[in-house]
């Protein structure tokens, strides 16, 4: 009776740490050294969103809240935080007033070191969360801890998630990736993979992973590793058509251009601005020639503001491993907006062996994700689609649509987004031809979407 008794205590006191929600009035730190990230993070969603996954103490990082909402920060793993490395405190403030309001110094349940702030906001404005390491100390440098957060009052998370991945993450001794539990457990909407790389590699996971990354109802795409130091943007172009040209087309992710050096850093040494450029702006052109869509380039922020502005036509995928699938990337150089952020490489991703997986976040809603990837359903569809061209484009007044299908007398409706989702303008096309007033938008990337009796097809077009 004893060892049973002490067993149910045991569970009770374990289980009360992994529940324990706190806002202590007492225990404050102010160990203040530098604000990371330096975004001001906002949220409306329940979903446990990571702030960042490098986080020292003495960091402090600012938050938008809104009175009555309920916020909740922590580093428990129970919730995607890491807090294995050191014992983390957190201090809760009002920025404006430096009025405390919220301390944390909670066990959480995992490993004795894991702070849990629940907090429902008193007023409207900007609170600081300053991370402390027991008692009240500052550190730099590795190891470093993961931060959450949430609004607990909030609706569902509307982000579109997706990964990377390439043959290391299916590799020995990690096994097959299941692609249904990805889409799943896993919540993950699409996924790049590698296919190619210079002239001769073809990753050897490519075919698996796109085959059954279709199957598993995630949508599927691929990337191409460049080597614009030693190739022609032709050689590499040719090459990778050769194997990823089958999955280039309407339902799957847009081919991607991977322009990194190497060594890890960017291929700035050995080709000036306008040579590399000038390559990566063939690439991309060969690509759209041939395929009839429209590449994305991938790339980190220094690249990106190394290119010329040129290039800022086509969509970027931007590199930024801060952490956060909510927060902008830091820098995205000659673009002036952006579809997708590689936010993390070492994401967990049920249904992935490999524990240190890139994860990444698309800059839309569904709509215009959908519109993206040229298909309603985010599933490759076995229909005829209806098809149709469009031009001038770049187009500055007008832009005229016409519709090139076999059975182009039905009726369609036209649709036009922003890259982010917007809806600036619908109108139904009754005739082969139509014409769009397009003198008062914006200059940047729209999605045209053609709807008919048979499907969905969409095409960009710049407006200069």
């Amino acid at each position: 009776m004893k060892k049973k008794l002490l067993v149910i205590v045991v569970l009770i006191i374990t289980g009360t740490y992994a529940n324990a929600q706190q806002c202590l009035s007492s225990g404050f730190c102010s160990n203040s050294t530098n604000q990371y990230p330096a975004s001001t993070f906002s949220t409306t969603t329940s979903a446990w969103t990571t702030v960042s996954a490098y986080m020292n103490a003495g960091n402090w990082t600012l938050f938008n809240v809104t009175s009555g909402d309920v916020y909740e920060w922590t580093y428990c793993e129970a919730y995607g935080g890491v807090s294995t490395n050191w014992h983390a405190q957190l201090t809760l403030s009002n920025n404006a007033t430096a009025a405390n309001l919220c301390f944390s110094d909670n066990e959480c349940g995992t490993n004795g070191n894991a702070p849990y702030i629940s907090w429902t906001a008193s007023f409207t404005g900007v609170v600081k969360l300053l991370t402390s390491q027991s008692p009240c100390a500052s550190n730099t440098g590795a190891p470093y801890n993961t931060l959450v957060w949430r609004q607990k009052n909030g609706g569902a998370s509307t982000a579109i998630l997706g990964v990377d991945v390439a043959h290391f993450d299916s590799d020995s001794p990690y096994g097959p990736i299941t692609w249904a539990t990805v889409k799943t457990t896993g919540a993950k909407t699409f996924a790049w993979c590698k296919s190619t790389e210079g002239t001769t590699f073809t990753d050897p996971a490519y075919i698996t992973n796109m085959t059954n990354g279709t199957a598993g109802g995630v949508v599927m795409g691929a990337y191409h590793f460049g080597h614009p130091e030693t190739n022609t943007p032709a050689a590499e172009v040719s090459f990778f058509l050769s194997v990823a040209g089958p999955y280039i087309k309407a339902c799957y992710l847009p081919p991607v251009l991977d322009l990194e050096d190497p060594s890890g850093g960017p291929p700035l040494t050995s080709m000036t601005s306008a040579a590399l450029t000038t390559w990566v702006s063939d690439w991309m052109s060969a690509v759209k020639t041939q395929t009839g869509i429209s590449p994305i380039l991938y790339t980190a922020g220094s690249t990106a503001a190394y290119l010329n502005s040129s290039l800022n036509t086509y969509g970027l995928w931007i590199a930024d491993p801060d952490g956060s699938s909510s927060a902008p990337p830091a820098s995205i150089g000659v673009w002036t907006t952006w579809l997708f952020k590689q936010y993390s490489w070492t994401g967990k991703v049920t249904g992935i062996g490999d524990t240190t997986v890139d994860l990444d976040v698309f800059n839309g809603n569904q709509t215009a994700f959908n519109a993206l990837i040229g298909c309603a359903t985010g599933i490759a569809d076995q229909h005829s689609n209806p098809d149709f061209i469009l031009y001038p484009n770049p187009a500055s007044d007008q832009l005229t649509i016409e519709n090139t299908a076999e059975n182009n007398n039905q009726e369609a409706l036209i649709s036009v987004y922003t890259m982010q989702g917007r809806l600036v303008l619908q109108q139904k096309m009754v005739q082969q031809i139509t014409l769009l007033n397009t003198a008062d938008f914006p200059k940047g990337i729209y999605l045209v979407c053609v709807n008919t009796s048979d499907g969905m097809v969409s095409r960009k077009f710049v407006k200069d």
